[in-house]
């Protein structure tokens, strides 16, 4: 239906009009258009015209299916910026790191990065999809693009980007002007504009170009090529800093195994000072487990791992004397944390010897 009862009459005048003036529906549909008016009004009102019983609207004439289209596909592309712009961050900052900001006593957690490459590993085929989806309907039917759930969003979107790339120059004279400009920052500061001015380039273009045309297919070949190559270069980036899934399910099987040895240690410290607190007046009060199985059978607090996660085999276990044992498994990867360096540890086959008495393991 059209918006209000004065805008049909408008409307309805305009054609009789036209009519008059010897005009056929064709070329009077193609005058509305180019003023802006709706293939659905237009149609709506020429039928009016010569029609004494009202056309029956469709379940859809609401434009619910356009709106959850474009409410999805305008999801997935703040999901693909935002997280592309996360990701780029985060890879200067391994690239370039910062002594005066970064704290280097934690060890490097890729968490991060591994969200952000998941992120943008689903967000931008739903982007692609939604887009082709979208696109190919405004191909078929013009006046859909000028639907208002498109062009709310494509404002908001542009309202949004313009807002991002304003506070990224602000940011950018401020620390001019404070004197704390670094390589680092200003990357940041191109990676934020870059991609605010991209989508926003893009969206301001798609809404001033007809559906259908060179120029359109132009622009959304281009955009297409500029996200992939964004998306191709986060992801692979990533890979190559946090490691492929392969690479990072054995790091796990090592943390798991360094997890296992501590609470076998710690057990052990525990049966042989009979649970009393460290300090270093207690002496021993018994002799270290003869084996990792008495050390499950005697443990006060929790019953250790004694077996690797990757493989089931027992790890190693020898006793040395009354207070020092050697504790052995075979790692992955070297472990040359700046932190809690006791159970660094090298590839391959490696065996902690620790000494009960020794103030550096009853901690």
């Amino acid at each position: 239906m059209l918006q209000s009862a004065s805008m049909q009459n408008h409307l309805q005048e305009f054609i009789t009009h036209a009519r008059k003036k010897g005009m056929d529906h064709a070329t009077i549909r193609m005058l509305l258009l180019s003023s802006g008016w709706k293939e659905r009004d237009i149609a709506q009102a020429l039928s009016a015209e010569g029609l004494d019983m009202q056309v029956p609207v469709p379940p859809d004439a609401g434009g619910a299916r356009d709106a959850f289209f474009h409410l999805v596909g305008f999801a997935a592309l703040y999901t693909f910026v935002i997280s592309s712009i996360t990701l780029f961050f985060q890879y200067w900052n391994n690239l370039l790191p910062d002594a005066a900001t970064d704290y280097t006593y934690m060890t490097k957690d890729f968490s991060g990065i591994r969200w952000g490459m998941a992120a943008v590993l689903v967000s931008f085929p739903l982007l692609v999809w939604m887009s082709k989806i979208l696109l190919g309907e405004m191909r078929k039917h013009p006046e859909k693009s000028w639907g208002g759930i498109r062009r709310w969003l494509t404002y908001i979107t542009l309202f949004i980007a313009a807002c991002a790339m304003m506070a990224d120059v602000i940011t950018l004279v401020f620390s001019l002007l404070q004197g704390e400009l670094s390589v680092r920052f200003v990357l940041k500061f191109f990676t934020v504009f870059f991609f605010a001015g991209l989508t926003f380039v893009y969206y301001f273009l798609s809404l001033k170009i007809a559906p259908g045309t060179k120029t359109e297919k132009d622009l959304n070949r281009g955009f297409l090529v500029a996200a992939s190559s964004i998306a191709g270069i986060a992801f692979v980036w990533g890979i190559v800093l946090s490691g492929s899934p392969a690479t990072q399910r054995l790091h796990r099987f090592d943390d798991k195994r360094v997890e296992n040895l501590r609470s076998i240690h710690q057990e052990i410290m525990n049966i042989v000072y009979n649970g009393e607190p460290y300090r270093m007046d207690i002496v021993p009060r018994k002799a270290v487990p003869a084996t990792l199985e008495e050390v499950q059978s005697a443990a006060l607090y929790t019953r250790p791992e004694i077996v690797d996660p990757e493989t089931g085999a027992p790890y190693e276990y020898r006793v040395v004397s009354r207070t020092a044992y050697e504790l052995c498994a075979t790692f992955a990867f070297d472990r040359n944390e700046t932190y809690d360096i006791l159970w660094n540890h090298s590839s391959g086959r490696f065996c902690y010897s620790m000494d009960v008495k020794d103030p550096k393991v009853r901690q």
